[in-house]
Parts: structure tokens; C-alpha cells; sequence
């Protein structure tokens, strides 16, 4: 079966996930686990790989703060830095290993969680745009290694949902 353009096209965006939370429309309220599985199923619905998985569970959470992705909650609440984190977290681990994700988490947010993730958001927005105009650009002489590093992990990540998808697209 033959995939139109703009049946590409639209996988490509519902890859990269215009829908995500931009760092200003993250909650500034902290909230319980349950509302942000409610939250993340809401924005991130389309980052799954099949239709069935979940994007996020109270175990994945457990087990992001128990192996050191996450900071503990504080009182069984989750702030926005909780939530940017969680945000990544869930895109990145369609393609990444925890220990890949972690050094990646780590070089996103050496200068604060917030900016990081608006970094994040717009590495996301950046190869989106790129890819919409039919080349991606991961490198460059004028970015470093470790920047080359964060393009590719997002890019790892978007290009695993992109091919699930269009193998599904392909099933249909």
C-alpha cells in the first residue's frame, strides 16, 4: 500500500507531537499521580508505539524515581519540574536506553529542569520543521558534540514513533 504525502506529512507532525505541553501551559498547581496519567494520556496519546501501551503508569514513575531519573514527589505530589522531566522522559523512551535518557536528562537541564525542557521543546519543534521540509539537520560544525548528542536522542526517539506508525498506517 502506498502512503500519500500528506498522509506522511501527517504522521510526521503527529510524531513530533504538536500537541505537547509547551513549558509556560505546564500545571503550576502540583498534582496527584492519577491526575497526571489523566494529563500526559490527554497530550502524549499519540507518542505511543501501539495502540494498547500506555504512555505512562504509576510503576514507570515509581521506577524513574527509585532508579534516580526523577526527584522523589513531595507529600504524593509531583511539581512542574516533576513534569517536564516525566515529559521527556516519555518521549525519549520510545528509542533510549534509561542510561542514554539519564546522561541526555542530564545535559538538557544542567542549566535548570524548565529550561532544559524548553530546549527539549525546541529541538522537538526544530527537526519537526525540518523534517516537514524534507531534510533533518542533526549536524552542524557550529554545535558541539554534546548538542549533535541531544539532537539525535530526540530525533531517535521521534523516528521509532514515526515508523510505528507508519507500519500501522501500512496494516490498515
Amino acid at each position: 500500500m502506498e502512503i500519500e504525502k500528506t498522509q506522511l506529512e501527517q504522521i510526521i507532525a503527529q510524531a513530533a507531537n504538536p500537541d505537547r505541553l509547551e513549558p509556560d501551559q505546564i500545571p503550576e498547581l502540583d498534582l496527584y499521580i492519577d491526575q497526571i496519567l489523566m494529563l500526559f494520556e490527554d497530550k502524549l496519546g499519540d507518542n505511543r508505539r501501539h495502540e494498547k501501551d500506555k504512555i505512562l503508569t504509576k510503576s514507570m514513575v515509581n521506577n524513574y524515581v527509585k532508579v534516580g531519573l526523577i526527584p522523589r514527589p513531595v507529600g504524593k505530589k509531583y511539581d512542574r519540574e516533576h513534569l517536564a522531566m516525566l515529559l521527556m522522559i516519555c518521549v525519549l523512551k520510545q528509542a533510549l536506553s534509561m542510561e542514554s535518557i539519564s546522561q541526555i536528562l542530564l545535559a538538557l537541564c544542567e542549566e535548570g529542569v524548565q529550561t532544559g525542557y524548553g530546549r527539549f521543546c525546541a529541538i522537538t519543534r526544530k527537526i519537526e520543521k525540518s523534517a516537514r521540509g524534507g531534510h533533518i539537520e542533526l549536524f552542524d560544525e557550529q554545535i558541539d558534540a554534546q548538542e549533535m548528542a541531544l539532537r539525535s536522542g530526540v530525533m531517535a526517539a521521534l523516528c521509532t514513533i514515526h515508523t510505528c506508525r507508519l507500519l500501522e498506517s501500512c496494516r490498515a
